[in-house]
């Protein structure tokens, strides 16, 4: 069973039709200098073999236009997997409106790019190979931010309905459109993370619900910076032809433009995307201020009638909500607490940068999220989420009010 609904194509973990052909350029020489240190190295991760298999090729191209617009100081690698039964995953650089494969680090064979082995091995790879003064990486393909489900390595087989929507990527292992398969969970990511030569300036994520406190707590030690969305984006990517060129952007504040970029390309009518950026540094400080205010949200009453913003649920058959903006549950249920002011003084500098929007593109309208039942203002969005355990998770299996506990955020704050 899945977590999630699947309604619209449009969607980053929806079912899509397979698509056979891979339109790009590709091009064997590989003669960049590679001694030469650039300014930045902005990886991009593309973990599509899975529902969004026929957006991967588009993408693509995409970021190659973009690369026409790049300098010798600007270095765009990318490691793409798709449902392509011909092609294995490759390595490549785009640079002057072409991919360049790299054929120092040729696979022979398929593999799951949800791995962490593999991921660390690949990161590892490009970070020596294509030397930069910093790093930055976009993780494209599905997500379901924090939740728990077994790791890629150890998951069920793939087609198993224990192997449900969790964590980063899902691949499939089969080069079909599949959703079942093998996932990341953020922990292990973490590790991969915090195990590479260099440390990320950001983490740039174009998938579902990944900006959220207990994923951003857990990777504070591998990142600068966060740049993500606590709801569902759309499944056609981060506007990537624009957006690229502003991922290499040096100056302190690089995120506002990557955001405003990405919220201006994902507009439908009046429908956006919530865009938050997270300052890794001020999570400590974050924590510390939830942990003063947390026995105040901990009630346990399934915040039952409260308008809450929330930007998804948790799909048992019953569709419980589960992605809270804290914002609005300390306006809620800590607005006495003593400590309040603190708490929003951390929270306004964990989140620097942040882009609200009254209703937000996503499938799951009808299946537990009604826009119409809550407000979207500056006081009760923080364009991040978080969960606080209530009885009414206890019959999701698995059970979020115990996997939790699995993350050092739950440590931190109490829970």
């Amino acid at each position: 069973m899945r977590i999630f609904a699947e309604k619209n194509k449009n969607m980053k973990y929806l079912l899509t039709a397979f698509c056979a052909l891979l339109l790009f350029s590709c091009s064997d020489d590989n003669k960049s200098d590679k001694t030469n240190v650039a300014d930045r190295t902005v990886i991009i991760y593309i973990s599509g073999e899975n529902s969004l298999s026929s957006f991967a090729p588009s993408d693509l191209q995409e970021m190659e236009e973009a690369s026409k617009k790049l300098d010798g100081k600007q270095r765009l690698v990318v490691f793409f997997d798709n449902s392509n039964t011909t092609e294995f995953p490759y390595i490549a650089e785009l640079k002057e409106g072409k991919v360049v494969v790299d054929n120092n680090k040729r696979f022979a064979e398929d593999f799951y790019a949800s791995d962490p082995e593999r991921m660390r091995d690949i990161l590892s790879y490009i970070m020596t190979a294509y030397p930069a003064s910093s790093y930055a990486i976009d993780l494209w393909g599905h997500s379901s931010g924090w939740v728990i489900t077994n790791d890629s390595v150890a998951a069920a087989d793939a087609g198993s309905v224990a192997a449900a929507n969790r964590a980063y990527g899902i691949d499939n292992g089969k080069n079909t459109t599949s959703d079942y398969g093998k996932w990341m969970n953020i922990p292990s990511m973490a590790k991969v993370f915090s195990s590479l030569p260099h440390r990320f300036t950001y983490i740039m994520a174009d998938c579902c619900f990944f900006q959220c406190v207990e994923t951003a707590y857990e990777l504070k030690d591998c990142t600068d910076y966060i740049i993500a969305s606590p709801s569902e984006v759309p499944g056609d990517g981060a506007a990537y032809r624009e957006v690229i060129p502003l991922m290499f952007n040096i100056s302190a504040n690089f995120y506002i433009a990557i955001a405003d970029k990405w919220v201006e390309y994902a507009k439908n009518g009046n429908d956006s995307l919530p865009i938050s950026v997270v300052k890794t540094s001020e999570m400590e400080r974050f924590a510390a201020a939830t942990a003063k205010i947390m026995p105040d949200l901990l009630q346990y009453d399934n915040f039952a009638g409260k308008r809450l913003v929330h930007y998804g649920v948790f799909n048992d058959g019953a569709y419980r909500k589960g992605y809270y903006d804290p914002k609005n549950l300390v306006l809620e249920y800590a607005a006495d607490n003593p400590y309040r002011q603190e708490w929003e003084d951390a929270l306004n500098a964990m989140i620097p940068y942040s882009v609200q929007c009254g209703k937000w593109l996503s499938n799951q309208e009808g299946y537990g999220l009604n826009f119409s039942s809550f407000d979207v203002n500056d006081q009760t969005f923080s364009g991040v989420s978080m969960f606080v355990p209530q009885p009414m998770y206890e019959s999701l299996n698995p059970n979020p009010n115990a996997t939790i506990r699995q993350f050092k955020w739950a440590k931190a704050v109490g829970l």
